[in-house]
Formats: structure tokens, C-alpha cells, sequence
């Protein structure tokens, strides 16, 4: 018999890793916040067409990396995982979300402002994109 979550529970993931629970000996999961945070870093990671099944799935922005460094790429990035979020990710609503770019890594720093659906409290973390991952 599946043991239940607690009350507090409203979204639950596996982890990536699939670890074991050291209590439980079940599979640890991802709850609530990280359970969305998880999967936003994910859509962001992913690339068109990395998906077998779903090819459409993920932001895409492995081509904006190898543009020059600009205002304008900054921009398209962060146009992109805006749009990646709303199509993908329903269990949060984007705030803003800051590209900034990094030269000296040839990469760029996103940091996405979200809620989660039922919970007014905004989660703010940070995904650095650089051309290999």
C-alpha cells in the first residue's frame, strides 16, 4: 500500500537522481516549490527536439547561445522562457524573469520570479545557460 503524503503536499515529483528515502525505502520525491522549481529549470535545459516523444517540449535556447553576446539575445532568452513556462509548466505563474550576460563564461544568467498555483509566495531562483551543459 502507497504510504500517503502529508497534508501540506500539493505537487509531487520524482527526483532526477532517484534516490532512495533513507526512512521510507521509497523513491524520495520533490514536493510543493521544488517539485516546480525542478521543472522549470528542466523546460529552460531543455531543447527542441530533445524529446523523443515530444519534440516541441522545452525553451529552445541552445541557438541563442551561440549568438554574439547582446541586449537583443538577452532579450530573446528571456522572451523564450517566458513562453516556455506558460506553455509547459501550468502549475506556475511567471512574474519576471532577468537574463544578464556573462562574457567572461560565454554564457548567460537567468533568474525567474514565479508563484506556484495556491501559493501567494514568490520563489525566486537562478539558471545559468552556457552552451554545454
Amino acid at each position: 500500500m502507497a504510504k500517503a503524503l502529508n497534508d501540506n503536499t500539493i505537487y509531487s515529483d520524482f527526483r532526477i537522481d532517484f534516490d532512495i528515502h533513507p526512512v521510507s525505502s521509497d523513491l524520495a520525491r520533490l514536493t510543493n516549490e521544488e517539485s516546480v522549481k525542478r521543472s522549470i529549470k528542466n523546460i529552460c535545459l531543455t531543447g527542441i527536439y530533445e524529446r523523443f516523444w515530444n519534440p516541441r517540449f522545452g525553451a529552445g535556447l541552445s541557438k541563442y547561445l551561440f549568438e554574439p553576446i547582446s541586449f537583443v539575445t538577452e532579450d530573446l532568452i528571456k522572451n523564450a522562457i517566458k513562453d516556455a513556462i506558460t506553455n509547459y509548466e501550468p502549475r506556475a505563474l511567471t512574474h519576471e524573469v532577468y537574463v544578464s550576460a556573462k562574457p567572461d563564461q560565454n554564457a548567460y544568467s537567468a533568474t525567474i520570479v514565479f508563484t506556484v498555483i495556491n501559493n501567494p509566495n514568490a520563489i525566486t531562483f537562478s539558471v545559468l545557460l552556457n552552451r554545454i551543459r
